[in-house]
């Protein structure tokens, strides 16, 4: 299966008030959006904000429960995408041995754990192509950020990038959450 690295673009509310993650590579040719749970989203926003609660949320708790067990998350992988649901893998070392062991997790979980470690996030090309919206180098596409409009990408055809424009009219991705 191959693999493709991936950033969190940021945090969004869709048009539904749905909260979402939005990742994209770093050619930023291709974005995953992945609706996920409220708490999930203050989570990750929390980090990528920098901001350190005054106590531990469930994901330092399990990064700290890591450390202390002398294990590494190596790599998240959104590794499947099956009616509607995104599935995810922690893979996770442990001790001296390098023992790598692979764990069944929600993506909005592992994209926490993962900004909290520094450690990969990557998408199966797979997931890519059934969730994913490509965009080409050489059509302008605006990105809706607190009313500000970025040039983002370009859409290699009007399909992808009205998908694309679809999907995230009227998501707003706040002021800060861009690492």
């Amino acid at each position: 299966m191959a693999l493709i690295e991936m950033t969190v673009e940021g945090i969004g509310i869709d048009p539904s008030n749905n909260p979402l993650v939005l990742l994209r590579d770093a050619e930023r040719k291709v974005f995953v959006p992945i609706w996920i749970g409220p708490a999930e989203a203050v989570s990750i926003q929390m980090e990528l904000n920098a901001q350190a609660p005054q106590r531990p949320m469930t994901h330092d708790l399990m990064v700290n429960l890591l450390k202390q067990l002398n294990a590494k998350l190596v790599r998240v992988t959104v590794n499947d995408f099956s009616e509607s649901v995104y599935y995810a893998s922690l893979h996770l070392q442990s001790g001296r041995s390098g023992v790598t062991h692979e764990i069944d997790a929600r993506p909005s979980d592992a994209i926490a754990l993962a900004l909290r470690t520094q450690a990969q996030i990557l998408v199966s090309d797979e997931v890519a192509q059934k969730a994913g919206i490509l965009v080409e180098e050489n059509s302008p596409l605006a990105l809706t950020s607190s009313g500000n409009s970025e040039e983002a990408a370009l859409a290699d055809d009007a399909g992808e990038l009205d998908r694309l424009t679809r999907l995230l009219e009227g998501v707003d991705l706040g002021d800060d959450n861009r690492k």
